[in-house]
């Protein structure tokens, strides 16, 4: 299993045995990871330039469960947002339809949280779903279809933890350049944050340093 001391490149292309897919801890692996220590704004392009780097794009549908990030540039209601990320890094939890009965994709994408919160989000997702994610989702993502991770689930998760700030619908045919990311790349794109339209990172992240719960 690949260690800290290892260079970026090396623990992004590292396959896991069945062994350590098994005894993985996706918040270890998150506390562990080389990237922890950078400067954000560093570490992001790092983490960009990895998961492009290891994954390629694919036109293909996104399944419930999976993580990707894409391009998402012009937002069909870009007018009445706050703000908006330009690059989402989002766990999809399938399809819905908005007021006017038009098919969207739903899901949280990650990049809302601060560091510090978004460790807890992902890791429980990671946890309640494991068993799907060490079989289909590991090493490379796969196409097999579950009944289990769907919307429904997502509203449920989000009561308990208090999350539904994050859950975003996107119209599909405005997404492009999207990479599906393995579990064992879920260390490295955490630590990639944002591209926010009509705000700052740094705003963004003032505004999670004064924040209550």
């Amino acid at each position: 299993m690949p260690t800290q001391n290892q260079r970026l490149q090396q623990i992004d292309q590292y396959v896991y045995t069945p062994e350590e897919i098994k005894n993985f801890r996706l918040d270890e692996a998150i506390n562990e990871h080389p990237l922890k220590r950078r400067p954000i704004n560093l570490r992001s392009r790092l983490a960009y330039r990895e998961i492009l780097l290891n994954t390629k794009a694919s036109t293909k549908y996104i399944l419930p469960g999976q993580m990707v990030i894409f391009e998402y540039p012009n937002p069909k209601t870009a007018d009445e947002l706050e703000y908006y990320d330009k690059t989402p890094m989002t766990i999809f939890f399938g399809l819905t339809r908005d007021a006017k009965n038009n098919i969207r994709e739903i899901g949280i994408n990650i990049h809302y949280f601060p560091p510090f919160a978004r460790t807890r989000v992902i890791n429980s997702i990671y946890e309640v779903f494991k068993l799907y994610y060490q079989k289909y989702q590991f090493n490379e993502p796969s196409h097999k279809v579950n009944k289990f991770i769907n919307w429904p689930v997502l509203k449920r998760l989000c009561h308990k933890y208090k999350i539904g700030f994050a859950v975003k619908m996107y119209v599909p045919m405005l997404r492009r350049n999207t990479h599906i990311i393995p579990v064992r790349l879920w260390p490295t794109a955490f630590f990639s944050e944002g591209h926010f339209s009509k705000d700052t990172l740094s705003n963004i992240m003032t505004y999670w340093r004064h924040w209550k719960p």
